[in-house]
């Protein structure tokens, strides 16, 4: 007989409403499964764990998303009273709800309530990633051991091979104290701190040489898997080349996404400087007239060059009460994947983009010409930035088409970065610059100043490596094509090449940001 759920009070009569408990990982939203990302895709409302970045879920979820964080045992009354009014709830957990001891009770006292459509996906438990991020192998017996909830007597400890304890920094030393009575004082132990980010530090020592940490969360693993000899092997997190490395990058036009997934798939941490601001043109005319004749059949091409191109476009036609539907049955063209992603979130699909290469001029070497017998329209509408395309306008021109540029926004060098930012560039704080175009030299410089002597500077092309000498800076990395994937890659290389260096010459491995510093001089008064 199958088990039957009690009734549901009246004012939470199940409807379409639904929730999903969503797991991640410890730390790290990219550890979302696939059905986690999905679930959060059509989520109206969505419940974060406090530690959770609320921004970086943003980035993830809908725009009609409601974001909410967790209040703990409130949550259940807002996720039912949500369901009843038929929206589609998901609680987002930072691990794994069913093997995470101190998960919050919510989960339970919602699941008992009888006819909601509630869900399940599971995450990463924090004790398979602890093995996981300290390249350790598990034997065939493990247990996990969760200290923060409190530290037993050894006698209560599981006795398995391999053996995971979680604890608090500050109980770091009656942990140890515990376990000498099991393991001895010298017994070996792996300590993993700060765990799944970039920042991790893991260390073989003794039970004896245990200190009270400040860290939140601490990890210890006991088994055969922890020696170095075994962990070299494995060790895929610590040994990435840009491992801990703060790589800063300066941003011009471009969407720098896949760069900065590049750049974290090599273990750095990226920090984007904004050297360039976006703003409207400075008459509305043009870009009103132009809108006007799209919607009244006046051109049969549209040529985006860029996604702000298409922004532009998209809140003209906004305010004008219409959407992407008033372009249809006008052919769209398309420069670069940021051009076609921006056009695509408008349900919106290009006619026709470069092949060759992603650039205006590769667009028009590829652009049909003009046939009177076929097409009723000549003209060609091209929104773009106050700095002309000229291979663009000019390769149209010589197909036959008429050409109508209009200044959709204007590029503006942006204000310079917070105090600190600047003073971390020009300290040599930051291990890396990197540069995607000679503009984004000029302006960095220009709200920044020079980095650092200290700091390894790339470049995705010859032209950007150019335009850093030509300022006066020392190109270590040029990228061998001018993509992103290329560029961080060329990077990453430099930095394997130099860590082997430090090895072979008997130094410590240290990043460009540690070295020593000169401490300044005392300026000692003359005595009268």
């Amino acid at each position: 007989m199958h088990p039957v759920s009690p009734a549901s009070p009246p004012e939470y009569e199940a409807t379409s409403g639904s929730v999903t408990f969503v797991g991640s990982g410890p730390g790290d939203l990219g550890l979302l499964t696939l059905s986690g990302s999905r679930a959060l895709t059509f989520a109206d409302v969505i419940i974060v764990d406090p530690a959770i970045d609320v921004d970086h879920v943003r980035a993830l979820v809908s725009a009609h998303s409601q974001i909410r964080v967790s209040k703990g045992d409130e949550d259940a009354g807002l996720i039912l009273r949500s369901i009843a009014q038929g929206l589609k709830v998901v609680r987002l957990h930072s691990g794994d709800y069913f093997t995470d001891a101190d998960a919050d009770s919510v989960l339970a006292e919602v699941l008992t309530q009888a006819g909601l459509h509630a869900n399940v996906v599971p995450g990463v438990n924090r004790w398979s990633a602890a093995l996981s991020y300290g390249a350790v192998t598990a034997s065939a017996a493990f247990a996990a051991l969760d200290a923060t909830l409190g530290v037993p007597d050894v006698e209560e400890w599981p006795h398995a091979q391999t053996l995971i304890i979680r604890a608090k920094g500050s109980d770091s030393a009656r942990v140890a104290s515990a376990a000498t009575q099991r393991y001895t004082s010298n017994g070996t132990v792996l300590s993993l701190e700060k765990m799944g980010t970039t920042s991790q530090v893991s260390d073989l020592i003794t039970w004896r040489d245990v200190t009270v940490s400040d860290a939140d969360e601490r990890f210890f693993i006991v088994g055969p898997g922890i020696d170095e000899n075994h962990r070299s092997r494995f060790a895929w997190f610590e040994g990435k080349p840009l491992f801990d490395w703060r790589v800063i990058v300066p941003r011009t036009k471009d969407d720098l996404n896949s760069l900065i997934e590049e750049l974290d798939h090599y273990g750095a941490t990226s920090e984007i400087v904004a050297t360039m601001s976006i703003e409207p043109p400075r008459t509305e005319q043009a870009m009103e007239k132009a809108v006007r004749g799209l919607v009244d059949g006046r051109y049969l091409w549209l040529v985006f060059t860029s996604p702000h191109a298409v922004t532009a476009i998209a809140e003209r036609l906004t305010e004008y009460g219409l959407d992407s539907r008033a372009l249809s049955g006008i052919s769209l063209a398309a420069v670069g994947s940021g051009t076609t992603e921006a056009l695509a979130r408008l349900g919106l699909v290009p006619d026709l983009t470069p092949v060759v290469e992603n650039t205006t001029g590769a667009l028009a070497n590829e652009f049909p010409a003009y046939d009177d017998l076929i097409d009723p329209l000549n003209r060609v509408l091209v929104p773009s930035a106050d700095v002309a395309v000229e291979p663009l306008l000019v390769g149209l021109s010589r197909l036959g088409w008429d050409v109508e540029e209009v200044t959709a926004y204007r590029t503006v060098r942006a204000a310079p970065p917070p105090a600190d930012v600047r003073d971390d560039i020009k300290t040599g704080m930051f291990d890396a610059v990197l540069f995607t175009s000679a503009t984004a030299v000029r302006n960095m410089i220009g709200i920044a100043g020079k980095p650092h002597a200290a700091t390894v500077v790339a470049a995705i092309g010859p032209a950007t490596a150019a335009a850093c000498e030509m300022h006066g800076l020392r190109v270590d990395v040029v990228a061998e094509t001018p993509t992103f994937e290329s560029v961080a890659e060329a990077l990453a290389r430099f930095a394997d090449r130099r860590r082997a260096d430090q090895v072979a010459a008997g130094l410590p491995t240290t990043k460009p940001s540690q070295r020593k510093r000169r401490k300044r001089r005392k300026v000692v008064e003359p005595a009268e």
